[in-house]
């Protein structure tokens, strides 16, 4: 009797072994998130539960992420469960991947996606299966894009494609074969994107030629194909041949709206609405912003780079006396600035920590500097805000005016004669506009910018160099350099209390990374404010916490 029980098991085993590939292949043919397929893959789920076949249970839930539409973290959480009865690293690294994918293409959490990438990266940095470990560096290298580290990203994608595209997959694994072309074709994506940001125009066409040669005549890769369509009508709007970059967005946004990327989607809206204002066709133009924004309203993300339809939809209703959509953008466009700052700030200081490979050494003095943070989304937030963001103080003052304070360390009667003599010359509440926006670029540290002329500064808020002159001069009581100079000691001395890391650096580097172009710059008018030499000022700090 016992033989025979066993006989039935063992044949139970080979037969489900059998039924496995049988229930993958019946909805092989679906598409991402289309749910019918699911019918198919709760049945695998069952069938692997009961058999406690955690391996394939593992990749029955991995495969329901693919086709479910709103419950990919639940299966992406069964998938890490089931994994971790394998007791298999690679599996449980895998799940990992696949849980942060969920975050970072389909709800753009960028933060959650990368404490996966890394959860994932402790299980497969030493995996002896190259397919996982490439697929686990293909994911970082996407979050080191995002931070706009487009060199060292590039040398991830670029290994990546090489493995995609150079290892020979035998004929009889097609979704192996599939899998690996996938890859191929999502790096080589990447790698362009990376070309676009270092503005090496040349190198990306070719990439994108390679991505549609190689996606071509393939029904299984249109979407990955409609993301190089994507590219090529980036390259067309750059180089303002209008026509062919809106056909070529209408042909991307077929597959990328398909897949539910609303990322990406945004940008192409941004896009077609910067191409019709161009072509005078203001009203679709506007049309196709406020999608953008409709966008991040829901999502409360969107692309980084379309910042700009913020400022140009401020613009557009302040010149139509809109006050209400005019404060209602401004107050998005802040409200895009704080996301961006808190993802750039989270992810840059989570990446160097626990990701720290030698591919990624170069960037450690960077990540690890706050100065960093705050320069990366100056970058991404001065142009226009300095001018438009003045509109929402202004509604502001309307419930409590403005104050000007008179500068009581003068303690001459002249003072307010002269005050009064100098800004008379500026046009009504040009002070308080020019004001506004220095407290902003504050704010966002614009002094850590090396080379910063008082004429290049003048631009960016939109004034002119007398005008900025003669603000800086009365209300921040010094000139422009020493105003600038005395920003950045305070911003050193601010670094130098309270992050360790800044008290190890040599005076050479804290120099660099404030914006002063040499040390003895730094030194000397560090000496004139403080009464002590940098290595004096660290040492006491140290004295003070114990620091050796």
């Amino acid at each position: 009797m016992k033989i025979i029980f066993c006989f039935f098991v063992f044949f139970c085993f080979l037969v489900n072994g059998q039924k496995y590939s049988d229930y993958r292949v019946r909805y092989d043919n679906f598409e991402e998130n289309d749910e019918r397929a699911l019918e198919f893959v709760n049945a695998y789920i069952k069938e692997a539960k009961v058999f406690k076949n955690y391996k394939e249970l593992t990749q029955a839930y991995r495969d329901a992420v693919s086709f479910s539409r709103n419950k990919k973290i639940e299966y992406a959480d069964s998938a890490v469960w089931a994994a971790s009865q394998a007791s298999d690293h690679d599996l449980i690294g895998n799940s990992y991947l696949t849980k942060g994918s969920v975050y970072y293409f389909t709800y753009r959490k960028y933060q959650k996606a990368l404490d996966e990438y890394l959860r994932a990266w402790q299980y497969l940095s030493k995996s002896k299966d190259p397919y996982l470990y490439h697929k686990n560096m293909y994911h970082i290298g996407v979050v080191k894009s995002y931070l706009g580290y487009y060199e060292e990203a590039f040398t991830l994608f670029s290994k990546c494609r090489s493995y995609y595209r150079d290892t020979n997959v035998p004929p009889d694994f097609p979704n192996l074969q599939y899998n690996m072309k996938k890859g191929y074709l999502n790096s080589l994506h990447q790698m362009a994107i990376c070309m676009f940001y270092m503005k090496k125009i040349k190198e990306v066409s070719q990439l994108i030629n390679e991505g549609l040669q190689a996606s071509a005549g393939d029904k299984n890769f249109y979407i990955e194909r409609s993301y190089f369509y994507k590219l090529s009508g980036i390259l067309a709007y750059l180089r303002e041949n209008d026509k062919e970059a809106l056909y070529d967005f209408n042909i991307a946004l077929a597959g990328i709206e398909k897949k539910s990327d609303f990322t990406n989607t945004s940008l192409i809206y941004y896009l077609k609405g910067k191409i019709l204002l161009r072509s005078r066709k203001e009203n679709e133009g506007i049309n196709y912003l406020e999608k953008v924004d409709s966008i991040f309203l829901k999502r409360n993300f969107a692309h980084p780079s379309v910042r700009e339809v913020f400022e140009l939809l401020i613009t557009y209703y302040k010149d139509k006396n809109d006050n209400k959509k005019e404060l209602y953008y401004t107050k998005q466009l802040l409200q895009f600035d704080q996301v961006m700052h808190n993802d750039f700030k989270y992810l840059s200081g989570k990446i160097i920590k626990e990701y720290d490979t030698n591919d990624l050494l170069t960037s450690k003095k960077r990540l690890e500097s706050s100065a960093f943070y705050g320069y990366i989304v100056a970058g991404i937030s001065f142009g226009a805000l300095l001018l438009i963001s003045v509109r929402y103080f202004k509604v502001k003052r309307r419930v409590k005016k403005y104050q000007i304070a008179g500068d009581q360390t003068l303690g001459e009667e002249k003072h307010k004669d002269t005050v009064s003599t100098k800004l008379s010359k500026l046009p009504e509440n040009l002070a308080d506009e020019i004001l506004d926006k220095l407290k902003i670029m504050e704010q966002n540290k614009f002094y850590l910018e090396k080379g910063l002329t008082q004429n290049e500064l003048a631009k960016r808020l939109k004034t002119n160099t007398a005008y900025l002159s003669a603000v800086i001069n009365e209300y921040k009581g010094a000139n422009y350099n020493t105003y600038l100079n005395n920003l950045r000691i305070e911003y050193v001395k601010e670094m130098l209390r309270t992050n360790a890391q800044w008290r190890k650096y040599s005076v050479d580097t804290i120099a660099d990374e404030c914006g002063f172009a040499n040390r003895p710059k730094f030194s000397k008018f560090f000496i004139e404010l403080t009464a002590l030499t940098p290595s004096e000022f660290i040492q006491k700090i140290n004295d003070e916490f114990g620091d050796s």
